[in-house]
């Protein structure tokens, strides 16, 4: 809960994401989309805007390709809200910083 973007990738996505002790955006993305690209700005603030209360984490589908089938991702940007090592709530594809700040309230 830094204020600040995580990267995490296969390897400790597990660990950052799934067992945080709170809730945590977890975004499901690619350097070559540009939809995804376009989220970055979105996501720096948000992870600003709610330190200490929300973990934005971001995952790179192609550098870390086990995890995104674990969960059923088939399109990017996934965004999904974990708490309590499950999802509470998923939002898939382009999204403005309202779309964001909705998803994630109800579970701060």
């Amino acid at each position: 809960m830094s204020g600040t973007v995580v990267n995490v990738t296969d390897a400790d996505f597990e660990t950052k994401v799934v067992k945080a002790s709170g809730p945590v955006l977890a975004v499901f993305r690619a350097e070559w989309s540009a939809v995804c690209r376009a989220l970055d700005p979105v996501l720096a603030e948000v992870a600003k805007e709610y330190t200490n209360r929300l973990t934005v984490a971001r995952l790179d589908i192609d550098q870390s390709p086990q995890t995104p089938p674990k969960y059923n991702v088939t399109a990017i940007p996934t965004l999904y809200v974990f708490k309590g090592g499950k999802i509470v709530a998923t939002r898939i594809g382009p999204s403005s910083k309202g779309d964001v700040v909705r998803l994630v309230t109800p579970h701060l």
